[in-house]
């Protein structure tokens, strides 16, 4: 083969190679925790717990997780009890943080100590913040995990099993953990909703955001437009609830706004779409990103957005008059139905009744569903890289 034809070749493979890696989609869940944990014969029954109850698809299934291992000796004392599958689960997911804790990360805690969601409480089955996690360091540099309700007392990091960063962390501890919530008997089927599905309502009225549920019930049109989306889209739906501070220091100023305004600030609440904690936590990164709204100020012609913002663990959303929110805690995360508080109330319009934009958006403070989206920045570096490859490619031809 002449040599320009193998450099025309090796042009258009280099190329395609460059599309395929940089056009790629964000990377999915990738571990296996069963294979994992079964290298360690010490760990054997609690890889066989987390698999009889169904937690080890749970933990698979995400892309941010930390699991908190527990030895057989100690595991003995949990299996000896007998407890039924469902408070097993439950015990065990206390056990699974949905975020990332590496040996560096423990060791420079902001403040010494932080609270961190696990599956237990992203189920939505724990009652307020039982389902939390308070990671400590302890007198002599030891690292300590304890559940929010107290329960049996803090259980100690031993030692790292696996640091994949980002992606999942397994780290040993000293026993294991429960609590009063955890073990309580599950829910009859009566206290579910009837669709099958998460209560939302319930879980912001019961996990602090009872003013805003309250606003849901209260406005025309809110709750069925929440119900609406959680059932019918497939994408599912996300909900930021103020908490109860917020929503009564804006409630005055809520009740002078006519009735249409009221159901927008509520709407403005719930984006398009399940938005997981890590996922959240991916796509706010750098410039951050925009989600659509229930929301609509123009008739339902379009959607009202906001921005989202991550900066270390702290992701921040940003409404379309600039007002920002901070989301403090995640109440629920299943079902295609995530549920977070956050610390103030967002509007998506002044009161003079004109809309300004977050940071970053075109002007209008909103988006029609037709409207092309912005090129991501990986497209203008992927473009960026071909050109330069054929160039060099002609160059030596």
């Amino acid at each position: 083969m002449p040599l320009v034809g193998v450099r025309s070749v090796l042009v258009l493979f280099v190329t395609a190679a460059v599309l395929a890696a940089i056009s790629a989609p964000a990377c999915q869940a990738a571990h296996n925790i069963t294979a994992i944990l079964s290298g360690r014969r010490d760990l054997a029954e609690f890889s066989r717990e987390l698999t009889s109850t169904g937690l080890a698809d749970d933990i698979d299934g995400r892309n941010t997780i930390t699991v908190l291992a527990v030895d057989d000796a100690h595991m003995a004392a949990l299996k000896a009890r007998n407890l039924p599958r469902d408070t097993l689960r439950r015990v065990l997911s206390l056990h699974v943080l949905v975020d990332y804790y590496d040996e560096p990360k423990l060791r420079r805690l902001p403040g010494g100590s932080t609270e961190v969601s696990t599956l237990f409480q992203a189920s939505g089955d724990a009652p307020g913040s039982a389902g939390m996690v308070e990671v400590a360091e302890r007198r002599g540099g030891r690292v300590a995990f304890a559940p929010q309700d107290g329960g049996a007392g803090a259980v100690f990091y031993v030692r790292s099993l696996l640091q994949a960063p980002y992606n999942i962390s397994v780290l040993q501890v000293s026993g294991v953990m429960s609590s009063p919530a955890a073990e309580a008997p599950a829910s009859s089927p009566e206290d579910e909703p009837a669709s099958g599905g998460l209560n939302f309502t319930d879980v912001m009225a019961k996990k602090g955001c009872g003013r805003f549920a309250g606003l849901v019930a209260a406005t025309a049109g809110a709750a069925a437009a929440f119900e609406k989306q959680a059932r019918d889209h497939d994408g599912g739906v996300t909900f930021f609830c103020p908490a109860d501070k917020a929503v009564g220091a804006f409630e005055p100023a809520f009740k002078k706004l006519p009735a249409g305004d009221r159901l927008a600030v509520v709407l403005y609440h719930a984006t398009l779409g399940h938005y997981s904690p890590q996922k959240l936590r991916e796509d706010g990164g750098g410039d951050g990103m925009r989600m659509e709204t229930l929301a609509s100020l123009d008739g339902g012609k379009t959607t009202a957005g906001f921005a989202v913002r991550h900066a270390g663990d702290e992701v921040t959303l940003v409404s379309a008059t600039r007002n920002t929110a901070r989301v403090t805690r995640t109440l629920a995360d299943a079902d295609h139905v995530a549920v977070y508080m956050i610390d103030e109330v967002l509007v998506p319009f002044r009161f003079t009744g004109q809309a300004s934009s977050p940071p970053g958006d075109g002007g209008d403070g909103h988006q029609t569903s037709g409207s092309a989206p912005a090129w991501p920045r990986r497209g203008w570096v992927a473009s960026a890289l071909v050109f330069v490859t054929l160039l060099a490619g002609f160059a030596s031809g």
